[in-house]
């Protein structure tokens, strides 16, 4: 007969057990933190290089000022904003604070939204006038 606190289901088993799935549990968090470091994260050059030629983006500075504008020419100390309003401008990498690529919203779900609309108003406004129709003559029912 095993002893108590001895073998695999013994209270000092089970704090070893403990132990070390917290153990794996804080070392996969710390891995977690640091894994964009480790594992290079992309740098501003990467990611607006990543991006396609005269794609939306959005610009952050680093005197916090924010700009959107397309994608234009990469150089190899920055690139090109284009802009229709305030026309192309020059961004050097260093001077950038963050970017990412805008999707341009589409307006897909309102437009079937509008026609499926019309559509019924259509069939309402032919049944209506088919009903009134019928109501009146004898060559209905």
């Amino acid at each position: 007969m095993a002893r108590r606190g001895s073998g695999y289901f013994g209270e000092k088993a089970y704090n070893r057990r403990v132990r070390r799935i917290l153990s794996l549990v804080l070392v996969l968090l710390m891995v977690m933190q640091v894994e964009p470091a480790v594992l290079g994260a992309d740098d501003v050059r990467t990611q607006i290089t990543r991006m396609p030629l005269g794609g939306n983006v959005e610009v952050q500075l680093k005197d916090q000022q924010m700009l959107r504008g397309m994608r234009g020419e990469v150089t190899d100390s920055g690139f090109t904003l284009e802009s229709l309003s305030a026309g192309n401008r020059q961004i050097a990498f260093d001077d950038v604070s963050s970017v990412k690529q805008i999707k341009r919203k589409t307006h897909a779900t309102r437009n079937v939204l509008i026609f499926v609309g019309v559509v019924v108003g259509v069939i309402a406004v032919v049944l209506g006038v088919f009903a009134i129709d019928c109501a009146t003559h004898t060559y209905c029912g």
